[in-house]
């Protein structure tokens, strides 16, 4: 029952706030680049292992490529977010 409740309740949230929230989550490239760089991260801290494969900044390059996706691609995909 609490399911089916928290499912309706997300469900209504996620169309007031985000209309076309499956649009809109397959062209968010800057979310995906900042949760892959927080599993990175993760991966590099508690895998010591896996630190002799992965460079150290291969987190750094993955949030600047989310911040470029945000400021510069996304922008030219969406003319109308700004209104």
């Amino acid at each position: 029952m609490l399911r089916t409740l928290f499912s309706g309740a997300r469900d209504a949230v996620a169309r007031v706030l985000i209309p076309d929230a499956a649009t809109t989550a397959k062209k968010a490239w800057s979310l995906r680049l900042i949760e892959l760089a927080a599993v990175t991260d993760i991966i590099l801290n508690v895998v010591p292992v896996v630190s002799d494969f992965l460079p150290w900044w291969l987190t750094l390059v993955l949030l600047g490529g989310a911040w470029i996706a945000r400021h510069l691609i996304q922008k030219k995909e969406a003319p109308g977010a700004d209104k």
